[in-house]
C-alpha cells in the first residue's frame, strides 16, 4: 500500500478548504457599471468581434471578488493606517470625482446647430498669416510706426523679409498655441496693434485672407465628430470658468 505524500496531502486538505469556501459576494451594481465601461471601450472598436456578455460578466466579477480578498487582507495588514496609503487614496478619490464630474458635464452639455457649424469654421477655415520678424524691439517698433504713417504691411513684410512667402495659408489649430492665440485676436485685414514679443523674438502680424481649406470635408461627413469636439470644448470652458473661480488658471501654467 502507498503510503501519501505529506507536503501533497496538505495541499489536498488546503485545496478541499478552499472549494467550501464562500467567494465575497458582489453588489449587481458594481458589475453592471463596469460592464458598461468595457462595452464603450468596445465601442471604439468597430470591428472587434461581438462580446460575450456573460463571459465578460464572470471575468468581471472573479476580478471584483479578487479585489475585495486583496483589500481585506490590506486592511488586516493595517495598511489603511499607514500615511502613505492615506493620502495615496484621497489622490485617487479626488481623481475618480473629477472625472465623474466631467461625465456629468458632458452629459448635460446641449449642443446646437449654431455650435456645430461654429465647429465646423473652426477646422476648416484657413487663414492667410503673415508674420514680419524683427531682429530687435527697436526694428519692430520702428516697423510699426512706418505702418501708422501709412506704409503698406505688405510692402513692409517684403522690405524686412525678402525670401519670405507672398502668402501662407494655413488652418489656426494649426499654429502654436501663441500664434494661434494672436490669430483669433484679429479680424479679416487686421493688424496686430503692438509689437509682439515671443521667446526674446519681436513680429508684426496680419491676418490677410480668410476662406475655407479647398480640402475640407462637407459638414454631414464630420457632423458627429463635430458634435463630440464641440461638446468637450464647452466643458473645458465650464471647467476652465470653475478653476479660475477657485484661484486656478490654466493659461498660466
Amino acid at each position: 500500500m502507498k503510503k501519501s505524500i505529506p507536503w501533497l496531502a496538505g495541499l489536498s486538505i488546503m485545496a478541499a478548504g478552499l472549494a467550501f469556501a464562500d467567494a465575497p459576494k458582489i453588489d449587481s451594481q458594481r458589475i453592471n457599471v463596469m460592464l458598461k465601461q468595457i462595452e464603450r471601450q468596445m465601442q471604439t472598436q468597430p470591428d472587434a468581434p461581438a462580446p460575450d456578455k456573460a463571459e465578460i460578466q464572470k471575468e468581471i466579477t472573479l476580478r471584483l471578488q479578487s479585489a475585495e480578498i486583496l483589500k481585506a487582507e490590506a486592511i488586516k495588514a493595517g495598511l489603511d493606517k499607514q500615511p502613505d496609503t492615506q493620502a495615496a487614496w484621497q489622490n485617487v478619490q479626488a481623481q475618480f470625482y473629477a472625472a465623474q464630474y466631467v461625465d456629468y458635464l458632458a452629459a448635460k452639455t446641449e449642443i446646437n446647430d449654431s455650435d456645430l457649424r461654429r465647429q465646423y469654421e473652426q477646422v476648416s477655415q484657413e487663414i492667410n498669416l503673415l508674420p514680419i520678424v524683427f531682429p530687435s524691439k527697436e526694428a519692430a517698433e520702428e516697423g510699426l510706426t512706418k505702418l501708422k504713417k501709412g506704409l503698406a504691411y505688405e510692402t513692409l513684410y517684403k522690405q524686412v523679409n525678402p525670401e519670405a512667402p507672398a502668402s501662407n495659408w494655413t488652418n489656426p489649430q494649426q499654429l502654436p498655441p501663441e500664434f494661434a492665440q494672436l490669430a483669433s485676436q484679429l479680424k479679416n485685414g487686421q493688424i496686430s496693434p503692438n509689437v509682439i514679443n515671443i521667446d526674446g523674438h519681436f513680429f508684426l502680424l496680419k491676418v490677410a485672407g480668410m476662406r475655407q481649406a479647398p480640402n475640407a470635408p462637407a459638414f454631414n461627413q464630420i457632423k458627429e465628430q463635430l458634435h463630440e469636439q464641440a461638446k468637450q470644448q464647452k466643458v473645458q470652458e465650464q471647467i476652465n470658468q470653475l478653476l479660475q473661480k477657485n484661484g486656478i488658471s490654466l493659461n498660466e501654467q
